[in-house]
């Protein structure tokens, strides 16, 4: 505790003030009450710096958050692990004001109240001798002012009776009897004056004795006594002023320490480093797409050999050349179902094929080695944990064993066995774990550094050498799928791949609908050749794509109007019957086609009322 400058004896005296003892009273009260005022401050300061320090805390923590995606990106970038630790800082710095707080309210309030209640006491009793004192001058003052009394009464009587005796002595005709008593009374009275002028006499040299020493001695000594007091009171309030200044300062080194931590921290934002996160958090692996392959459609004028009907009649019908190419306006459209918030996150919609892919299965090659890596570090980590204690219990069971008053040695066999099957177990997962690192390894240096987005062959995707060998074999296929497109079985919904996608969910397969890439390509995923057999005629184009409807599940009937003015969806009108395509998925839209103009697209399920066909 901070006790200030050492009270040192005063040189000035207050014996002038020897008239002005009320005054000096008055004084020390308003001194005490100031230092109680310091007190008062010392109270109302440790609120604020309580109320500030529980503010700036709450302000830390709610900066800092507590989501599993700050957490990643604090693990990630420098500048919000530094902005993390510079709220720590925040913290600490919001600690040392509750420190200040509490000595404010403990020491200082407490002192100032014990030394105000020193002083009031101390007062109190030296005002209690003043009065004393006084009272003693003032019994002495009265004692002298009866003994005068005392004296003027006989020394009058006295007189009186002198001027009796003077009187009868000149009357000759009084008795010489009646004159001696005149004599003897005007001796009595004279003797009683000199009685009451001795006690008089006695009476003032007493009271001036008295009140000599009360202004000699007593009075001056009470006033140093009330001088002193007030001396120590102004030493304590200095102090209690001392303290609050050191309750401040003795925590400026920590606050001070904070903020150098705050700027080491800010100092270690490395921007390259954080540029570089952003590549190894968001890189896919996936190779970017190839050029656009020229698709010769053949010679026009062989169109005669083949009685009218063009071999791409129904490719140019449908709007659809390629895989890549663009569609006809007038043609069927095919819009992609909107992926999901889940197919967005975790990469599809079917908990089969992410099994089927293993962990971190669903993710991008590169997202994949990422994450098996820190999850093969955080085991090694754990592992080499537990073989330390392993370790260190081994030695201690040998120590047992050399020793056995220290310890049975059989008492470490079980907690063994246990730790042996933990390591063993982490040894498998690790081992597992590195087998998926270099499988990924090994299949993106085989893929040369890409890979397919879905991962399977589109079901709807057939080379067009393995349908048809012939022109007249194509066209009855095209007629037979014409014909039977509502009893044909489809095992699963197409999807269309997109190879090469450098978004962060794009990889994804996206579901589409038949009449958008439902196309023959060869068995291995690229644009197959197929030569145009039937009556020797010689081969037209290199491949034939076809598509056919998807067959409707149901039919709808519009309660309101929709603009569909985002990609994707369609326009609808009130009371317009529909055809059902795909039923939802939980995302909210279902896809329609129109019966008119077989237009398809997604509207709100909402604003549909629906009626499925029995499956």
């Amino acid at each position: 505790m901070a006790t200030g400058a050492v009270l040192r004896p005063s040189t000035t005296s207050w014996v002038d003030l020897w008239d002005q003892t009320d005054a000096v009273a008055v004084h020390t009260q308003k001194g005490i009450e100031f230092l109680e005022r310091i007190g008062t401050f010392a109270k109302e300061r440790a609120l604020i710096e309580e109320e500030y320090a529980t503010k700036l805390r709450s302000l830390a923590k709610k900066s800092l958050g507590k989501k599993k995606d700050d957490e990643e990106a604090m693990k990630t970038f420098t500048y919000v692990r530094s902005f993390s630790n510079l709220l720590k800082e925040v913290e600490s710095t919001a600690c040392q004001h509750e420190v200040i707080a509490e000595r404010l309210k403990k020491d200082i309030s407490s002192f100032v109240q014990a030394k105000s209640n020193q002083h009031r006491l101390s007062r109190k009793q030296c005002l209690q001798d003043l009065q004393n004192i006084y009272n003693n001058l003032n019994s002495a003052c009265d004692h002298l002012s009866k003994s005068q009394k005392a004296y003027g009464k006989p020394f009058k009587e006295a007189e009186a009776a002198f001027l009796k005796y003077n009187k009868a002595e000149k009357n000759m005709e009084i008795s010489r009897l009646d004159l001696e008593k005149a004599k003897n009374n005007a001796t009595l009275r004279n003797q009683m004056s000199e009685e009451a002028k001795h006690a008089y006499a006695h009476a003032l040299t007493m009271c001036n004795e008295a009140q000599q020493l009360h202004y000699d001695q007593l009075l001056p000594a009470m006033l140093d006594r009330m001088k002193n007091l007030d001396q120590e009171r102004i030493h304590d309030t200095s102090v209690a002023m001392s303290m609050c200044i050191t309750a401040e300062t003795d925590v400026h080194p920590i606050i001070a320490r904070c903020y150098e931590d705050m700027k080491r921290a800010v100092g270690q934002i490395n921007p390259d480093h954080d540029m570089q996160m952003v590549v190894e958090n968001l890189k896919t692996g996936y190779a970017r797409p190839g050029p656009h392959g020229f698709e010769d459609l053949g010679d026009p004028g062989k169109v005669i050999e083949s009685n009218g009907n063009s071999q791409v009649d129904l490719t140019l019908k449908r709007g659809l050349m390629s895989g890549t190419g663009k569609k006809d306006k007038s043609a069927t459209i095919g819009v992609s179902r909107k992926h999901s918030m889940h197919q967005k996150l975790f990469g599809g919609r079917e908990d089969k094929k992410a099994e089927a892919n293993g962990e971190y299965g669903s993710l991008p090659p590169q997202q994949r080695i990422r994450r098996i890596q820190v999850k093969l570090a955080e085991l090694e980590k754990e592992r080499d944990k537990t073989q330390q204690s392993r370790d260190g219990l081994a030695k201690m069971q040998q120590v047992y064993k050399d020793n056995p008053k220290m310890g049975n040695a059989a008492d470490c066999d079980g907690q063994l066995i246990q730790y042996q099957r933990e390591i063993d177990a982490l040894s498998a997962q690790i081992k597992k774990f590195q087998k998926m690192l270099d499988e990924t390894n090994a299949f993106i240096a085989s893929n040369g550094g890409s890979m397919n987005a879905g991962g399977d062959t589109p079901t709807s995707i057939r080379s067009a050498s393995s349908a048809s060998g012939s022109t007249q074999a194509l066209h009855n296929k095209s007629a037979t799928l014409g014909a039977n497109s509502s009893s044909t079985p489809f095992s699963s919904p197409p999807f269309a791949q997109n190879n090469g996608s450098n978004n962060g969910h794009s990889h994804l397969a996206k579901r589409e609908s038949y009449s958008d890439d439902h196309s023959m390509t060869s068995s291995d995923g690229g644009r197959g050749d197929s030569s145009r057999g039937g009556s020797g005629s010689a081969a037209i184009r290199d491949e034939v794509y076809e598509e056919c409807e998807m067959p409707a599940l149901g039919t709808a009937l519009a309660q309101f109007s929709f603009d569909g003015g985002t990609e994707g969806t369609m326009k609808i009108g009130e009371g317009e019957e529909l055809l059902l395509i795909e039923r939802d998925e939980g995302d909210g839209w279902t896809r329609v086609r129109k019966l008119d103009t077989k237009m398809e697209g997604f509207v709100p399920s909402s604003y549909l009322k629906c009626k499925w066909y029995p499956e």
